[in-house]
């Protein structure tokens, strides 16, 4: 029954932060894979419509399970723009920007590297699929979105990783394809 939202309703209707604690506990799982005994990929949140979460932008701490807000106030407009003018991610009750250590990983692990953090960054994407779908939520994920933008705007340096994904989460327009 798992399937992409196309938008999201928007307005006032918003998760709650036990909904949303459910999906960051299982991107932190660990997972089967050669290369997994490293994480490459650091989410940032985008947190629309939250209950108990104010808005803004958020650093996941995923080895304590904490958020560091980085930003404060209305992300919609921002999240939407980023994720290249898509309104649904501005529509969401929470966008993430999957932000992975290129570097690091081809360090570690060759040529394969970059393969491993988008291999990383489309795990974490399902796992947020199915929890969001397990919790009465939907979810999709985001291609494409301005890189360089995104940095600037979560203030990333050089460094510090590079967008390779994004994702947004929240209750989903009906689709009238599944209707028929």
């Amino acid at each position: 029954m798992r399937r992409s939202a196309l938008d999201f309703l928007g307005g006032m209707q918003s998760m709650s932060l036990k909904q949303l604690s459910a999906i960051l506990a299982v991107t932190t799982r660990p997972f089967l894979a050669d290369f997994a005994g490293a994480r490459f990929i650091q989410l940032y949140l985008y947190a629309h419509r939250v209950d108990g979460l104010p808005p803004g932008v958020y650093r996941l701490w995923p080895e304590r399970v904490e958020l560091e807000q980085i930003k404060n106030g209305d992300q919609r407009v921002a999240a939407a723009g980023l994720s290249l003018g898509q309104e649904l991610a501005g529509n969401a009750c929470v966008a993430f920007s999957m932000i992975g250590d290129l570097e690091r990983a081809v360090r570690a692990h060759g040529d394969r590297g970059y393969r491993y953090v988008h291999f990383e960054a489309g795990a974490v994407g399902h796992r947020m699929y199915l929890a969001a779908q397990a919790l009465g939520l939907g979810a999709t994920g985001i291609g494409a979105f301005y890189d360089e933008a995104v940095h600037r705007y979560l203030n990333l340096a050089p460094r510090q990783g590079q967008v390779v994904y994004h994702f947004a989460i929240g209750y989903p327009v009906p689709d009238p394809r599944l209707e028929a």
